[in-house]
């Protein structure tokens, strides 16, 4: 689970530095530069294979039972809302193939698909990382974990309002906001060094159970808790 949350962080990093970064004086002069970068492609990819590794590890987070009940239904939530925001990226990766259209004033049928998908996506992806951040941190009651729940408020805020704004103002000064993706990406690691850091005693080398004891051997261990 520890691996699934960490793996889809760093992949979501990764992805979100490859994005094409000049800004234009337009949104559409941005999304053509855009376009024909050569990383737009990997990058998209490797934001949705990093998004779909976090839902896993959620999902397994959530089936195992190493979060509180206080926290289930935001996890749930947030699993949820991501998956949906998914859906948005296979338009988002195949965008590109409107740039020819979009730089002669033609129709831009997948860029638009995308841009409409967009402005509920990137709320589904920031809010659902602000808000689990959150609960875990409230449930939790540790420094590291409310820590932690900073960058994934902010970038997760960020990003949630860069795909509205986008759509409703066709104003590319709101284009820096995607960024906070990388932020909900430094979280979702951060969590997962928490959760693999918080093995049980006989993990780290503490005291066996006394085999000559049944019920000692019997008993089972105690799950490491996400929060």
């Amino acid at each position: 689970m520890a691996l699934a949350l960490g793996l889809g962080g760093v992949v979501m990093f990764v992805g979100g530095e490859l994005h094409p970064r000049d800004l234009q004086d337009s949104v559409d002069e941005t999304l053509a530069n855009y376009f024909a970068s050569s990383t737009w492609t990997v990058s998209h990819l490797l934001i949705l294979v990093g998004l779909l590794t976090a839902v896993g590890g959620l999902l397994l987070a959530r089936r195992v039972g190493l979060v509180p009940a206080e926290v289930r239904p935001w996890l749930t939530g947030t699993a949820v809302a991501w998956g949906l925001a998914s859906i948005e990226l296979v338009p988002h990766v195949l965008a590109d193939r409107d740039l020819e259209h979009l730089e002669h004033g033609g129709a831009t049928p997948i860029l638009d698909t995308h841009l409409l998908l967009g402005a509920f996506a990137s709320p589904l992806v920031g809010l659902g990382a602000a808000t689990l951040a959150v609960a875990i941190a409230r449930s939790a009651r540790t420094w590291p974990a409310r820590l932690l729940a900073v960058p994934a408020v902010v970038g997760g805020v960020a990003y949630a309002m860069a795909g509205p704004a986008i759509l409703l103002t066709d104003d590319v000064a709101f284009a820096p906001l995607f960024a906070g993706q990388n932020l909900v990406a430094v979280w979702l690691v951060g969590t997962a060094l928490r959760l693999g850091l918080a093995r049980p005693a006989t993990a780290a080398g503490g005291v066996r159970p006394d085999e000559s004891d049944p019920a000692e051997v019997a008993a089972p261990a105690e799950p490491m808790a996400l929060v």
